[in-house]
Order: C-alpha cells, then structure tokens, then sequence
C-alpha cells in the first residue's frame, strides 16, 4: 500500500515515521527546503532559534514517553510575564492585582462593571460571552484587545467556541479557572538543538522518504478516490501513485484541489527576532503583551530555555506578531520591546523577519459551518486523510498534532488489517477517527437496553466497540445480547452499587482496550446514527474539553426537550435542569457550555 503525506512538518513527519514502524510504504512532499513546518529551528548570528515561540508540555503520558523516547529533553519550571497598560504582571493576571496596580482607574470600574453585567446576553460571539462573564471593564482592557490582535478582526465577529476556549485554557486569559492544559507550571524542551530538534529526529529516520522541495500542485481524482499526487521540484512537474494521500497542507488549499471552495481564513504570523547585545534580556521563557497597540502577541528568549543556545555574550529574543501589514515590521516590534524597558534601541545589533502563511486559524462567527461545510465535501474521497492545525482548522499544540497522527496511523493499520463492513460506506467525514470504547449501563427493561445497544450499533462512526454492564442476575439481558451481538463484551456491575459503579467498570475496561474517548449511556435512551461522530467532531476541535454531551429530546415527544444540561441555582439552592419539556427549536440548535452534564450520554477523554 503507497500511502503519499504532503508536508514535512510535525504531523507529517510523525505520521510516516508510525506508518512505517507498521510497515507501510510512505513518501512525504514537503514545499521548503527543510523539514519540521512551524517547528523547526535555523541559526543565525550563532544562536540557534526557533521559529516562534514554542514548549511541550501534555497531559498524554503515552504521547509524552514518545516523543521524550525521540528526542532528550529538559523538564523546566515556566516563568512568563504579562506587559499591560505600560505595567509588568503575573501570569495567570489576578483581577485583584489589576485593581491594585491600575488604582484608580479600574479600582472601581473593574469590580462595579462585573457586579452590574447582563449575564443574559446571548451566546452568539467572543464579545458577548466575555461581557456576560467579567464585564465590559475587565473584558475591553484585558481580554479582547489580545484576541482582537490575533485575529484581526472586531470582538463581535470573533466566534463563541473561541471564548469558551481561550476564557478557560489561555495563560493570560485564565482569569478565573484553574487546572488546564495552558496553565503550566513546567514544560519539557529538547536538550540540544533547539525545539526543531524533535521533527529533525524524525526526519532522520525517514531518510530518502522525504522529498524536499517538491510543491504539490494536484491530486489526481477518479471514482472518488486519489489516484495520484502532482508535485514540481526543479521545475519539472512529476506524478506520484498513491493508494492513500494523507495531507497537511490547509483545509482551504486541499479543499481547492479537489474542488471545494470555502470562506475560512488563516491569519499570517511574522517571527521579528533581535539580535540583543546582553548575556540575557529577561529571566522569563514568555511575555505576553496584551495592549492592542502593541504589535507584539507574545515574546520568548530562546537562552532561558537552554543557555548552551547561542554565545554567551549576547541573546536573541523572538516576538510573535499576527499584525504583519505594517511597512516597517521589525522596526515597530522592536520599538514595543525598547519601550517596555526590555533593552535599550543601542543594544539591538541585528534584526530578521521570518514569516509563515496560514499559521492561525480565524475564528469568525459560525466558522465552525464552514469547517463542516469543508469536511463533508472532502469526506467524500475515501481515500483522502488530513491532519495538523492547519488541515484540520483546529488550534492545536504539537502534542495534539503528535496525537492525532497516532490516531490516524492506529485507525489505518487496523482498517488494513481488520477491515470493518462499514467503513467504505459510513465512515464520517472526519479528519480522523479516535478509538472510541462505548458503555452502556443497564437501565429500564432488557428491551430498553437492547433497543440502546442497536441504536450505538447503528452509528455511522467507524472506531468503536461496545460493553454492556449489568447486574449477574440479569440472565435474560446478558443471554439474548450474547447471542444477537456477539461483538458486545458484557461486563458484571459491583453488586449492591449504582450507574456510577456501572459506568467505572466499563471505564476500567475501555482504558484496558486503549480507548482514547469513552461514551457513556444508559440503557434507557437510544442515539441517532450521527452522535458519536458529531460528538466525536466538537472533541477533535477542542481536545481539552472536560465532558460533552448530547442534546437529548423525550422518547415520547422527540420535537421536545427532555435535557440540554443543568445549572446551579443560587436561591434557593438546587440544580435545574435546562430546556425540560420545550419545542426543539432554534433556541437549543447551537452548543453550549452548562454547568453539569446529564448521565443518559457523556463523552469522555480518557487522556
């Protein structure tokens, strides 16, 4: 089987060197003259540097041994900075230390703004969800100006599904959660070499399967299939045969190959890097600058994570910028370094501007349509994989995109050597299909349960399996399930416990089976052919998501609501479920975030 990559970068680099750990015969197309995308490492003026700003850090085990396995690594305790309003804060920002050091501007504006919020404002963009949740002080000085900055478009256009992730995982926006992957006190960073060190040992091991400088200009399409990939290196246009393309390069540029033309927009970034004529410009690994009129999204000093580097004598600083329209790019960003104190102009020996198309996607209002618009289309060609954070329009880190590439590499080596009767005519139109383990806990009659496990049986997603716990006296359920889905793993329930015991027994079993998500159900509700992928769709978007869970209508009155979620009330105090007994209309079509889940379906990452 010739499967044919298009990118050397992270993704592709990972997923050709498991394919061929699995004995596949791969060749990957890389544009550039070097491997390793965005992460890769250069030199210049005697220090190595990194493109961007970088650091690993996961909360994937079995993803972490890996890529330590590939590459040695320190493990560093993080120091980062914020710059805001001409002051130096803590990172996370504490909204207590901005009224103490902004006295009196937000002294009291901050405090009475949050207090006298519309907390009903409907969840329909960034603005909104942030001014419904700290106010309209703290959300127009802190937290918009950054993300306005990034995207470069207005709060209003910027989509709901970026608040809710950038409120709760960003390390200057974690204003108020705790706990996630983006708040760290520690990550890992390669030993020598650079962060570009960890693609690099890839592409060492890949050898002659990589072919640099080869610009993919088509694939070759017949039956809904690839055929073959066109490329031109050395201004000849070759041909590949290829039994399976997989590809990194952008949703839009693969949409346009093969005929889809979509309105989703990538954001441009500029690496300014400054030659710095000190030992060390900070102590800090990152600064944030959160202004808006300051060019600059974020800053690293490549010495504080290694000071073997460069020469001791001078430091290189690396300043992230997404505003790269202006005509004098490096002037302005050191500028904004000068003027937060880091140096003096005098200091500055030399400047370089490094830039990458397509680095960020852009979160507009209802992008998340356009990506679904984009993977149904290229969901046709059965043939036709693509992952990474450009391919997939998702915000991930180099650890998800080294994740994902195993899931993808995991669900080819299996469907090769354990073909499933649906995959040819069912698979969902997803980038890629992570293990799912699917428990259902006894609930209801045994024709309940059965009619549950038909209905998960039925779904079109193509990488699951199914256990069904129940109790041992339910001899009549566990014969008749035994004997019409022989594919169901039946598990025994602790005796004298409930569901949760249910569903921690099916858990224990579905990490022992390496499910990389776990979709817990009761016996008594049944799902529609396209849950698990939908489910399975939100969770590729946002990899750290705690629990989702589906819209679930009454069995009696399907055009009504039985559940969307729960809430705390205050006063007085009891939880209340949301949406009960209402049409099904457009009030409840979009997602939302809800206080608690409600267990007649959960999805859980096991990760």
């Amino acid at each position: 089987m010739k499967i044919v990559i298009i990118g050397a970068g992270m993704s592709g680099l990972t997923t050709a060197f498991l394919l061929r750990k699995r004995g596949f015969d791969v060749q990957i197309l890389e544009a550039s003259s070097y491997a390793g995308g965005g992460a890769h490492s250069f030199e210049w003026n005697g220090h190595t540097c990194d493109w961007a700003t970088h650091r690993l850090f996961t909360h994937d085990e079995h993803t972490l041994q890996q890529l330590l396995s590939l590459v040695p690594m320190n493990k560093i305790e993080r120091k980062s900075r914020v710059y805001l309003g001409g002051k130096w804060l803590h990172d996370p920002v504490d909204v207590i230390q901005i009224c103490r050091r902004f006295f009196p501007s937000k002294t009291f504006s901050i405090p009475l703004s949050y207090a006298f919020r519309t907390k009903r404002l409907p969840e329909e963009s960034f603005r909104n969800y942030v001014y419904a949740r700290f106010g309209r002080a703290l959300s127009d000085f802190l937290l918009s100006p950054y993300t306005v900055k990034m995207f470069g478009i207005p709060a209003e256009d910027i989509s709901v599904e970026w608040a809710r992730k950038k409120v709760r995982v960003a390390g200057p926006l974690d204003v108020i959660r705790q706990g996630s992957k983006k708040k760290f006190n520690y990550f890992y960073y390669p030993k020598n070499g650079g962060y570009g060190a960890i693609p690099q040992s890839l592409y060492s091991e890949l050898g002659n399967r990589v072919t640099l400088g080869a610009e993919v200009v088509g694939i070759t399409t017949e039956d809904d299939r690839a055929t073959s990939v066109r490329y031109r290196a050395d201004g000849v246009e070759r041909e590949l045969p290829a039994d399976m393309v997989i590809s990194t390069m952008p949703l839009t540029v693969l949409g346009n190959m093969l005929g889809h033309r979509s309105k989703l927009k990538y954001r441009t970034v500029a690496a300014v890097y400054a030659l710095v004529n000190k030992p060390q410009v900070s102590p800090y690994h990152w600064i944030y600058y959160m202004d808006g009129n300051v060019a600059i999204n974020r800053l690293c000093e490549f010495k504080n994570m290694n000071p073997n580097m460069g020469p001791p004598e001078t430091s290189v600083v690396c300043a992230e910028v997404t505003d790269c329209e202006h005509p004098d790019l490096a002037e302005r960003t050191v500028g904004d370094m000068v003027r937060s104190g880091l140096f003096g102009r005098e200091d500055v020996l030399d400047t370089t501007v490094v830039s990458r198309d397509f680095s960020y996607p852009v979160y507009q209002r209802d992008y998340e349509l356009l990506v679904d618009e984009a993977q149904r289309f290229l969901g046709r060609f059965r043939n036709v994989r693509w992952v990474v954070r450009a391919a997939q329009f998702a915000h991930l880190e180099v650890d998800d995109c080294f994740s994902a590439a195993t899931h993808l590499v995991r669900e080819i080596g299996e469907s090769v050597a354990k073909p499933l009767t649906v995959v040819s005519a069912q698979r969902p139109d997803l980038p890629i299909s992570p293990r799912l383990a699917a428990i259902v806990a006894a609930k209801g009659s045994a024709e309940d349960t059965i009619e549950c496990i038909q209905s998960i049986a039925a779904s079109d997603y193509d990488q699951f399996s199914v256990a069904l716990v129940c109790n041992a006296e339910d001899v009549d359920l566990r014969r008749t399930v035994a004997e019409s889905m022989p594919s169901v793993t039946i598990l025994t329930k602790p005796e004298g416990l409930g569901i949760p015991a249910a569903f921690n027994a099916g858990i224990n079993w579905a990490m022992k089976q390496s499910a990389d998500s776990v979709f817990l159900c009761l016996g008594l509700a049944t799902i529609e052919p396209n849950t698990l992928s939908e489910l399975m769709r939100v969770a590729l978007r946002d990899p750290e998501a705690g629990i989702l869970a589906p819209k679930i209508l009454s069995y009696e009155h399907r055009d009504r609501i039985w559940s969307i979620g729960a809430r705390f009330r205050k006063f007085p105090p009891s939880i209340k479920t949301i949406g009960v007994g209402e049409p099904d209309d457009a009030r409840f079509a979009e997602s939302r975030e809800v206080e608690f889940a409600v267990s007649s379906g959960l999805l859980v990452n096991t990760a």
